[in-house]
């Protein structure tokens, strides 16, 4: 679906969510993320031919953040256009060159303490390595044409690295993940996958930039693009989540002498709200964790290790 001129919205299903990815077709060719290890097979490359341009043009693909169904092709992309470069996020670099350390870092970092992972071994979905030529730091512009230049934006809070690309003449943001609302849905439209930010006052500031540009559309990993107004409810949807868990978190513990594990946590959480999925629900553990991490620097609480986590 062309959103505007040359720039294309390539969409598909995983999980029961839509999956999009961008092209940005100018001069040069670049690619917003690579989706799932099939992705380019299922939905980039019969798109990209379907415009009559060889996925050989590719000049870039930019990795918006470390997570399976971003990265996970991109190997496959670099074997259909072996002289495009590959950037992420310069903190990301490590978990996006890798899904070994994805998982080990990312996913499964709660495993030991808590109990809590993704799975075992990276999915087949991952990919396989993937050399990162470009670690973006925010600030950068790319130029797409001779009078089409978009800018890279660091927008983290999912993860430390994460990255947009505004394109100010449109007032055009391509935000992917960095923001949540109250939850991802699901292509029904109803809820699939909780809010998975993982660090609070991060997210916090990247909500406090957002309001602050001139933003007349928003493109996601996920969501329904937005407009208008609807931009604002989201943006301020995000917020009042971070709000409400941790007001439901800090009265939780008051009435708890014994605390609580990261499992009771997350049942708070999803009683709070009740429409993230059961078959989802430990993927709060990543905003459950992160709020605890936030409570614990603001010294209204204190951590203890709990044999009952394990």
């Amino acid at each position: 679906m062309e959103l505007y001129k040359n720039v294309f919205q390539i969409s598909s299903l995983y999980g029961g969510r839509y999956l999009f990815q961008y092209l940005f077709a100018g001069k040069r060719l670049v690619l917003l993320d690579s989706g799932i290890a099939d992705t380019p097979r299922s939905a980039i490359l019969p798109f990209i031919d379907g415009l009559g341009i060889d996925p050989a043009r590719l000049s870039m693909l930019i990795t918006t953040h470390p997570d399976t169904d971003h990265q996970g092709a991109n190997a496959a992309i670099r074997k259909a256009a072996p002289n495009a470069l590959v950037a992420c996020g310069e903190s990301d670099r490590r978990l996006v060159q890798d899904p070994a350390n994805l998982y080990a870092e990312r996913y499964n970092y709660l495993k030991n303490e808590h109990g809590l992972a993704v799975a075992d071994e990276p999915s087949p979905d991952a990919g396989s390595y993937c050399r990162i030529d470009i670690g973006l730091r925010g600030g950068e512009k790319i130029s797409l044409d001779d009078n089409w230049v978009v800018e890279i934006l660091h927008v983290p809070g999912h993860s430390h690295g994460h990255l947009a690309l505004y394109d100010r003449d449109q007032k055009a943001i391509f935000l992917r993940d960095a923001v949540h609302g109250r939850g991802c849905p699901g292509s029904s439209g109803t809820m699939a996958l909780p809010v998975t930010y993982f660090y609070i006052e991060l997210y916090l500031s990247t909500l406090v930039h957002l309001e602050k540009l001139e933003l007349e559309s928003l493109h996601s990993g996920h969501w329904p693009s937005m407009y208008g107004d609807e931009i604002r409810d989201f943006l301020s949807a995000s917020r009042r989540t971070v709000e409400i868990l941790e007001r439901r978190f800090l009265r939780a513990l008051e009435k708890s002498r014994a605390g609580l594990t990261l499992r009771e946590l997350i049942n708070e959480a999803c009683e709070e709200f009740p429409d993230w999925p059961l078959e989802t629900r430990d993927l709060a553990m990543f905003a459950c964790k992160g709020h605890m991490d936030r409570l614990e620097e603001l010294g209204k609480i204190d951590r203890h290790l709990d044999p009952r986590d394990a």
